[in-house]
C-alpha cells in the first residue's frame, strides 16, 4: 500500500506539472483561432482606424507565423540560457504584450504589431514546453504526457471559437491575457527540470527536483548518474557528416512532409473559418465554427490512443485521402450554391451547370470541414512532429529539428498569406480545389516514399537511411 501511495504520488505530480506547462499550448492553439473570430469583426469595425480590409486581414492572420519564425531560435537559446521552467515564464511576457497591444490598438499598426509579438510567443512556446514535459516524465508516461500538449493546443482553439461568438475582438484579446499571467504565476511553484540542472552543474537544485518529481524514496544518484550518462555520449557532428545520406534523406522526407501539412491549407481554413461559413450563407458563422475546434479536439484525443496501434503511415496516407475528398467536396459546394442576394458564384468548376440555395446544401460544407479537420487532426497535426523526433540520428536531431520546423512555419506564413490571393484569382472553389489536390499529393508522397516507424528502434529506423550500415549489419 505504502508503494502504491509513492507511485500515485510520483504520477500525479508530473501530472500537475504538465497540465501547468500546457497552458502554453493551450495560448498557442488560442493564438491560432483568434483571427477566425476576429476577422469578422475587424472587417466591420465602426472605427475607422483599426477595420481592416482583406489584404490587411490576410497580414493579420500571417503575421502570427513570422512571429513564431523568430521565437523558434530565441526559444532555443533561451532554453539553454534560463532553464526549460525559466524559458516557458520568460515566454510568457511576449504572449501578454501582443494581445494587450491588440486589445488597446488604435490604430492598424498596433494591431500588426501585437499579432507578431504574439507568434513570438508562439514559436517560443512551441519548442519549450514538450521539452520540459519529456525532461520531468518517467519513460512510460512520456508519451501519453507529451501527447497532452497538443490536446491542450485544441482546447485553446476551442476556446478562441467559442469566447468569439459571445465577445467582440477587443475583448477576445483581454481574455487571452489571462492565460499567461497564470501561466507564469504556478511555474513558479515547478521544478526545473532535472537534466537541465545537471547539465549546468546544479547537483543539489537536480536532486531536489528528483525527490519532488518522483518521491523521496528514489536514489536520487543512480537517477543523476543515468542522466549524465547521456551527457558523456553526446557526439559532436561534423557538417561532412551531416551532410551523409543517413540525415539528408530524413532531413528531404521530414521538411516535404512539414510543407505538405501546411499546404493542404490547415491554416488558411483554421484562420478564416468563420469567415468562410460566412462567405458559405451561414447566418452565425462563428457559432457554427466551433464545430471544427470540437473535431479538432476529438480527433486529436482519438490519435492519442492509436497512434501506436495503427502507424504513422497509415494515418497518414489515410488522413490525406481524407483531407483530399473533403475539400473538393467543400470546392464543390462552393460552385453550387447561391448566395442570398440569388446572384451565382463563378467558379472554375464547369461540368455543373445546376445552383441551389445554401440552405438546402449546407450540410455538405458542414460535413466537409468536419471531415477536414478530423482528418488532419488524427494525422497530418500530430505525426509530423512526431516523425521529426524519430527519423534523425540523435546527434543531428537539433539542427536538422531546427530546419524541419523552420519550414513549417514558412509555409504556413506562404499558406496563410496567399489565402485571399487564391480567393480573388481561382475564386473559393478554384482555391479549396487546389489545397484538394495538394492533399492527394501528399496521400501519394507518403504512400510511395515514407517508411514506417512504428515498432521500430531508434537504431533501426538509422539502418533505414544508411545502406552502408545496412549492408554491413546483414553480414553480421
Amino acid at each position: 500500500m505504502a508503494n502504491q501511495n509513492i507511485q500515485s504520488s510520483r504520477v500525479s505530480r508530473m501530472i500537475i506539472a504538465t497540465i501547468i506547462a500546457c497552458l502554453g499550448p493551450l495560448l498557442f492553439g488560442y493564438a491560432l483561432g483568434y483571427s477566425s473570430s476576429a476577422l469578422i469583426d475587424l472587417e466591420t469595425e465602426s472605427t475607422p482606424a483599426v477595420r481592416l480590409t482583406k489584404t490587411e486581414g490576410s497580414w493579420f492572420s500571417a503575421l502570427v507565423n513570422i512571429g513564431a519564425l523568430l521565437g523558434g531560435p530565441l526559444g532555443g537559446w533561451l532554453i539553454e540560457a534560463f532553464g526549460r521552467k525559466g524559458g516557458i515564464m520568460v515566454c510568457c511576457v511576449p504572449f501578454e504584450l501582443g494581445w494587450l497591444l491588440i486589445c488597446y490598438a488604435k490604430n492598424i499598426w498596433m494591431l500588426y504589431t501585437g499579432r507578431l509579438i504574439s507568434g513570438l510567443g508562439v514559436g517560443m512556446i512551441s519548442l519549450m514546453v514538450p521539452v520540459y514535459i519529456a525532461e520531468i516524465s518517467s519513460p512510460n508516461l512520456r508519451g501519453a504526457l507529451c501527447s497532452v500538449s497538443q490536446l491542450a493546443l485544441t482546447i485553446g482553439l476551442l476556446m478562441s471559437f467559442a469566447f468569439g461568438v459571445v465577445v467582440k475582438w477587443r475583448w477576445l484579446a483581454l481574455i487571452a491575457a489571462v492565460p499567461p499571467a497564470l501561466l507564469i504565476s504556478l511555474m513558479l511553484f515547478m521544478p526545473e527540470t532535472p537534466v537541465w540542472l545537471l547539465s549546468h552543474h546544479k547537483r543539489m537544485e537536480a536532486v531536489k527536483a528528483l525527490k519532488w518529481l518522483k518521491g523521496p524514496s528514489i536514489n536520487s544518484e543512480d537517477e543523476c548518474h543515468a542522466i549524465e550518462s547521456n551527457f558523456d555520449n553526446r557526439a559532436q557532428m561534423t557538417l561532412k557528416e551531416f551532410c551523409q545520406p543517413p540525415i539528408l534523406r530524413p532531413l528531404f522526407l521530414t521538411v516535404i512532409v512539414m510543407i505538405f501539412q501546411q499546404f493542404c491549407g490547415v491554416n488558411a481554413v483554421l484562420f478564416n473559418c468563420a469567415a468562410i461559413f460566412k462567405e458559405a450563407g451561414f447566418e452565425d458563422a462563428k457559432a457554427v465554427s466551433i464545430i471544427v475546434a470540437g473535431v479538432e479536439f476529438v480527433g486529436t484525443a482519438c490519435a492519442i490512443f492509436i497512434m501506436d496501434k495503427a502507424g504513422r503511415k497509415l494515418l497518414l496516407w489515410t488522413g490525406g485521402l481524407g483531407m483530399a475528398i473533403s475539400l473538393i467536396a467543400l470546392a464543390v459546394y462552393f460552385e453550387i450554391y447561391i448566395p442570398k442576394d440569388g446572384s451565382v458564384t463563378e467558379g472554375i468548376i464547369h461540368t455543373i451547370h445546376h445552383s441551389v440555395p445554401a440552405s438546402k446544401i449546407s450540410w455538405l460544407a458542414i460535413l466537409s470541414l468536419v471531415i477536414f479537420f478530423l482528418s488532419f487532426s488524427v494525422a497530418w497535426g500530430p505525426i509530423p512532429w512526431i516523425l521529426m523526433s524519430e527519423l534523425f540520428p540523435l546527434k543531428a536531431r537539433g539542427i536538422a529539428g531546427g530546419i524541419s520546423g523552420f519550414s513549417n512555419w514558412t509555409a504556413g506564413f506562404i499558406v496563410t498569406k496567399t489565402f485571399v490571393d487564391f480567393q480573388s484569382v481561382l475564386t473559393p472553389p478554384g482555391t479549396f480545389l487546389c489545397y484538394g489536390c495538394i492533399s492527394f499529393a501528399a496521400f501519394l508522397f507518403v504512400l510511395f516514399f515514407l517508411p514506417e516507424t512504428k515498432g521500430k528502434s531508434l537504431e533501426e529506423i538509422e539502418l533505414i537511411f544508411d545502406k552502408s550500415e545496412k549492408t554491413e549489419y546483414e553480414r553480421i
